[in-house]
């Protein structure tokens, strides 16, 4: 029979490996209230569809003008961080949706893309793209659509929660006019260790 020392150590050795392997049972769940993935898809799809369905929108008709409508970047203003490229795919989003209805044909909605992007576009798509090329994306914009980020977050010693509001607004660039505006919201919480 080992020594009580001997004992103890050969104990503290077993409890040790325990608590390895208990940490090595799967990658590390992170505990977070930022916005994700799923966030953007909920988001847009549900602008889209009140976009999609608003009577002034749907009131512009054939006889009607076309609204030529360019689009800007999500503007952040919560804690999370978010590149210039995630910006752009919620507004991305949103217009692919849009895009892929009979709203843009029978209400004669064009989207453009603001003149800052033009030089972007023209180095994405190449030396051959030139002004002829671009020049549906070069129309004057009679609207333009926005959206802005906005959080609320309270952190204590229990955890942390973030109230997220994105509100878009499409604003008729004539008269100064919000054609259309709605928001998306949603809250997170989450208590103990965070990772944000």
């Amino acid at each position: 029979m080992p020594t009580r020392p001997c004992f103890i150590l050969i104990l503290l050795a077993l409890l040790w490996t325990g608590v390895l392997l208990a940490g090595c049972g799967g990658p590390p769940t992170a505990r977070t209230t930022f916005l994700n993935s799923v966030d953007l898809v909920h988001m847009t799809d549900r602008m889209a569809e009140s976009f999609a369905q608003d009577e002034t929108i749907r009131a512009n008709t054939d006889a009607d003008d076309p609204w030529v409508i360019s689009i800007y970047r999500v503007v952040n203003h919560t804690n999370q961080i978010m590149p210039e490229r995630e910006r752009w795919l919620y507004i991305g989003r949103l217009r692919s949706l849009l895009s892929q209805t009979d709203l843009m044909r029978d209400q004669r909605i064009v989207w453009v893309v603001p003149p800052e992007r033009w030089p972007l576009i023209v180095e994405e798509l190449g030396p051959e793209y030139g002004p002829t090329d671009l020049s549906m994306m070069r129309q004057s914009p009679t609207h333009l659509l926005t959206a802005e980020f906005n959080a609320l977050t309270q952190t204590h010693a229990r955890g942390r929660s973030d109230a997220y509001l994105c509100a878009f607004q499409l604003v008729d660039l004539e008269t100064g006019r919000i054609v259309w505006e709605d928001a998306w919201e949603v809250k997170r919480a989450v208590s103990g260790l965070m990772f944000d």
